[in-house]
């Protein structure tokens, strides 16, 4: 007796051990004394067990607006199941874009229409702040999700087909004008927005496109090809929560400043089709697509970033309107640097005005 019920106490010690599952995807959790892999995190909101995969993928730094726009720690960086991720995010998960509706006093509207697309692992908060900003002189925005982040990230593959058809869906949705509607992008958002304009050519009265100097398509230099390499696996091995940590880290030692928490951080980072994203931008050739498109082009970079094209892209623009607009000191993350926003929004006005 004193034989079976020790064997009976190690069977139901093993099961427990190894029946532990994630109460959110309910996954099996294979525990070695409670500390090393396969330990649980709890969910910051309802305590509710989390395995690493889902403790990793749903991270975020809650927004409140009235705390001060301060530059965010790592350890404000909290994880949560599936189901209170989607409630404390900033996004919206009823809808995949909103609408920034002109806010100016006067009541004028431009009857211009921006179509903002954010940077891989971001989602359509990236610009919010901008769309506000310019709202308040009359332009109406659209922010959107590209395939594979933010509301979309469980249900759309990130493709460059995929894109084309999500912006396409959008524009026909809202029923832009094209000769009213100008394309925004920034780093990913610009790089297959030279595809998207191609694919959706005469769609558009013009472009803005930002953070993309460097040529990382299929002609790039060895030295490109062997970032998009570690970037590739990096975002195929860490999960959301890591590498949102590693860019605060980036972000942090640059001057980036500007609504960081809410455009950046609030809804969460989505890197979940990383591979895919490294993959969209070798496969586009800006270089055989800028001189077969009609409209003018406005480029922004920042001089610390990589740029060994930016000059090449502007020269094969058929458009005489075209220009490029490089801020001194700014880096990869200008486009949220205060010390520059408000010059970047004066020149898009400007440009808007041109088409």
């Amino acid at each position: 007796r004193r034989l079976q019920s020790a064997s009976e106490s190690a069977t139901e010690h093993r099961e427990t051990m190894v029946n532990v599952v994630c109460e959110d995807c309910q996954a099996p959790i294979r525990r070695l004394f409670g500390l090393l892999k396969g330990s649980t995190t709890p969910c910051s909101r309802c305590n509710k067990a989390l395995c690493s995969k889902c403790s990793g993928n749903h991270a975020l730094i809650p927004f409140d607006e009235n705390e001060k726009d301060e530059p965010p720690k790592k350890e404000s960086i909290l994880s949560y199941c599936k189901q209170c991720f989607q409630e404390v995010s900033l996004l919206d998960y009823s809808k995949t874009y909103d609408i920034v509706e002109p806010s100016n006093e006067d009541g004028a509207n431009n009857d211009i229409t921006l179509l903002w697309v954010h940077a891989g692992g971001s989602s359509r908060l990236m610009f919010r702040p901008h769309a506000r900003l310019l709202a308040k002189q009359g332009y109406r925005s659209i922010l959107m999700d590209l395939p594979g982040h933010g509301t979309l990230v469980d249900n759309t593959t990130l493709t460059l087909d995929e894109c084309v058809k999500t912006v396409q869906s959008v524009l026909q949705n809202e029923g832009c004008d094209a000769t009213k509607t100008i394309y925004i992008g920034g780093s990913l958002g610009a790089y297959i927005g030279f595809h998207i304009l191609k694919e959706l050519n005469g769609k558009f009265a013009g472009a803005i496109l930002m953070d993309c100097g460097q040529n990382v398509g299929p002609d790039c230099s060895l030295k490109a090809r062997i970032g998009i390499v570690v970037l590739r696996k990096m975002s195929g091995s860490m999960s959301n929560k890591a590498l949102m940590g590693a860019m605060m880290g980036a972000v942090n030692k640059s001057k980036a400043d500007f609504h960081l928490v809410e455009s950046c951080y609030s809804g969460g980072m989505f890197f979940q089709q990383g591979p895919n994203q490294c993959d969209c931008m070798h496969q586009v050739a800006p270089a055989s697509i800028i001189p077969s498109l009609d409209l003018p082009i406005l480029f922004f970079n920042g001089s610390e970033d990589y740029r060994d094209s930016e000059l090449k892209w502007v020269s094969l623009c058929q458009d005489g309107r075209s220009s490029l607009k490089v801020y001194d000191k700014g880096d990869h993350f200008f486009c949220h640097d205060s010390r520059f926003v408000q010059d970047m929004l004066e020149r898009m006005q400007t440009f808007f005005q041109s088409v």
